[in-house]
């Protein structure tokens, strides 16, 4: 089981999910058989301008009963319609991704809360009490704990979770897009960190992956004609903190994900000027997903389907 199975493992994951990329909301029916997976069903609506404004400090949605509209109608698209037990991936700007290194051992469990919440106020600048905070150990780097750390606002959360609970969905599973996008990298077992970049209407996620467990997460905002430089300078950053720092070689980064409005082979370029080698870029195919002649793109549906693989870790 990766890391991300560990940490946000309900009792038993749904093999159903739906996730909001942008002015989309998607629905999947995944299936694992032995070539990877493939999808049962899914469906695809593009939500009314204005209906939801993704937003860390803010409220989403407009219009509650009108989103619930929109859920249902391509739920029942899907041929789901009565399936109540869902995971969802919320759009990115609603929560803020941290990888945090601890300094120093806590020496129990209180002082451990103690110390991220310091941490969490420092780094996201909102009194604990307003968070719903969740996190899951990784692996010591260098001799210091780490933790992977997902926060959102409470009254953001609780919004999307009201919309849920009127339709009757029990949504056990509730991340950002980016987390259920990067389950496809943990699957991929080859040699090699591996990258997600993935962009949304605010800017773009990158987030590494090392030995089936995010190592480092970053969401920048900038216009889209500025991510390439954003997307270098992130590539800089991890090749001086994870790949020199770790005594490996630039070409550490075996592979990529690109999702959203970005440009395929100017992010390739802006990564491999960055470290000096060109990582391959991951089709969806290579795992079972093969969307040739379908309406609907990996884009779209790859972080709800992303968690949903959960139910096989």
């Amino acid at each position: 089981m990766t890391a991300l199975g560990r940490y946000f493992l309900a009792p038993t994951t749904p093999n159903i999910a739906a996730g909001f990329v942008d002015d989309n909301f998607a629905v999947v029916d995944l299936r694992r058989g032995r070539r990877g997976f493939s999808l049962a069903s899914s469906a695809v609506t593009q939500l009314p301008e204005g209906l939801i404004t993704p937003s860390f400090e803010s409220l989403n949605i407009q219009d509650e009963e009108e989103l619930a509209g929109v859920i249902t109608q391509t739920a029942q698209a899907a041929g789901l319609a009565n399936k109540k037990r869902w995971s969802v991936a919320l759009p990115d700007a609603t929560a803020r991704t941290l990888v945090v290194a601890l300094e120093s051992k806590p020496s129990n469990s209180r002082e451990l809360n103690e110390v991220i919440e310091w941490k969490l106020e420092r780094l996201v600048s909102v009194p604990p009490a307003e968070l719903r905070t969740s996190r899951q150990k990784l692996r010591p780097v260098a001799g210091e704990d780490r933790y992977l750390i997902t926060v959102s606002r409470d009254e953001v959360l609780s919004q999307y979770e009201n919309v849920f609970a009127n339709l009757g969905w029990k949504a056990g599973l509730i991340l950002p897009r980016h987390l259920g996008e990067a389950q496809w990298l943990m699957w991929d077992d080859s040699a090699g960190d591996k990258m997600l970049v993935t962009a949304h209407h605010s800017g773009f996620t990158s987030l590494i992956v090392r030995n089936g467990e995010p190592a480092l997460v970053r969401t920048f905002v900038c216009e889209r004609d500025s991510i390439r430089d954003e997307l270098h300078r992130f590539a800089l950053y991890y090749r001086d903190r994870l790949v020199d720092a770790g005594g490996a070689t630039a070409g550490a980064l075996s592979r990529m994900l690109v999702l959203g409005g970005i440009d395929l082979a100017e992010a390739r370029r802006a990564v491999a000027d960055a470290l000096e080698s060109e990582p391959r870029t991951l089709d969806p195919a290579e795992f079972g997903i093969d969307l040739k002649g379908e309406p609907i793109r990996f884009d779209q549906l790859a972080g709800a389907a992303g968690l949903a693989t959960i139910a096989w870790q």
